[in-house]
């Protein structure tokens, strides 16, 4: 569950590196008349860094926010999640949250 939601990251981070050095080397290009590989591999290289920890902490973020506005219910020591709510905003960065965190699991609960 864990490399599942790990590589989800990876996908998105991967996917929005893409659009953004599409968009770096079209104006570049237009710009100059060419990109320099180095440049243009730091850009991606940078852009995929920023996208994969800025996915990471709007999981965590929203995690947070949900238990707060009681979405999501915690019991126990350690704590685990007997309860999401269906209409919790923001649901999916929860969900990555949650399994990207495993022990954060109630066993009990399906």
């Amino acid at each position: 569950m864990r490399l599942k939601a790990e590589l989800q990251v990876l996908v998105v981070a991967g996917l929005v590196t893409e659009a953004a050095a599409l968009c770096f080397s079209s104006v570049t290009q237009a710009a100059t008349g060419e990109v320099h590989p180095f440049a243009f591999g730091l850009f991606c290289a940078m852009t995929f860094a920023l996208v994969h920890r800025w996915v990471l902490a709007d999981a965590d973020d929203a995690f947070k926010t949900a238990v707060l506005n009681c979405h999501v219910q915690l019991e126990g020591t350690p704590p685990h999640i007997t309860y999401i709510d269906s209409t919790c905003p923001r649901r999916w960065y929860v969900l990555l949250y949650i399994f990207i965190r495993p022990e954060l699991i109630d066993q009990d609960v399906e």
